[in-house]
């Protein structure tokens, strides 16, 4: 069992979505700035200097997603009471492009990019449940890529063929895989518990995510395949949002200690 390799911040407030940016020296997380402001913030680990990623910002931002080349990123942003939308970000230009769901969609969650930057995966609220669906960059053509029941969290995986996503359609909250469009569904972890947001390595060998399967919420890994599963960390209090180093050793999270909320680093090996 790895032990904290390092903590990343200290002021102990709420956090969640973890990404690294810039070849691994940096963070972009989401920070509960106030009960009613989540912002985006950047976190330099060469000094440990923290910043807005949007300083004028107003509304709740939350869950950035980057594309391999951070040529563009996508975010949720909260417009109003039951208004989320999704920004795509031309890094470049400094364009953005929105897709919008329409009102009453609170539950539009966790954008993906696929590798090559073409497109973004998230689920989203439909009459008969949670449906994973992509859009292009321009937040248009939008294609659903699962069909009926609860499904989220969606990661795709680096070579860009295969999703791991969660799902409740076997009655629990386990983990799937699918091709990149829809095909050949399989569970590949069974838990009473809960398994959510997963996340590929680098190297697309492995699976990193949260699972309360052994009744506390920790990090686990597990082959592509569902085997070799592995838990990572060893906590009385909540690990939660793992995130892959690009070196694929490292893995940073939000770790709970003593009721506060920070980024820790673990060093999980090769």
């Amino acid at each position: 069992m790895p032990a904290d390799l390092k903590q990343l911040t200290k002021n102990g407030r709420l956090k969640i979505d973890p990404v690294f940016v810039d070849k691994g020296e940096a963070i972009v997380f989401t920070l509960q700035e106030t009960a009613t402001q989540m912002s985006l913030m950047k976190l330099k680990l060469a000094d440990g200097s923290m910043e807005r990623l949007h300083p004028q910002a107003t509304t709740a931002e939350f869950e950035a997603t980057f594309s391999a080349d951070e040529a563009h990123y996508a975010f949720i942003q909260s417009r109003g009471n039951l208004n989320l939308k999704l920004v795509i970000r031309d890094v470049k230009q400094a364009k953005d492009s929105v897709f919008d769901p329409g009102g009453g969609f609170a539950s539009l969650r966790r954008p993906c990019f696929a590798p090559d930057g073409s497109r973004i995966f998230f689920s989203l609220p439909t009459a008969n449940g949670s449906e994973i669906v992509s859009v292009n960059r321009l937040g248009a053509d939008k294609k659903t890529i699962t069909q009926g029941g609860m499904n989220k969290d969606p990661s795709v995986s680096p070579d860009g063929k295969t999703i791991a996503f969660v799902s409740s359609r076997d009655g629990e909250w386990d983990l799937y895989t699918m091709k990149a469009d829809g095909g050949d569904v399989m569970r590949i972890l069974k838990s009473p518990g809960l398994d959510a947001r997963p996340t590929w390595s680098p190297n697309g060998k492995r699976i990193a995510f949260t699972s309360n399967r052994d009744g506390n919420y920790e990090i686990y890994l597990c082959d592509a395949d569902g085997s070799n599963l592995k838990r990572i960390t060893e906590n009385p209090e909540r690990d939660d949002y793992a995130a892959w180093h690009p070196d694929g050793k490292k893995i940073v999270a939000v770790s709970e200690r003593k009721g506060k909320f920070d980024l820790w680093l673990y060093d999980i090996g090769d």
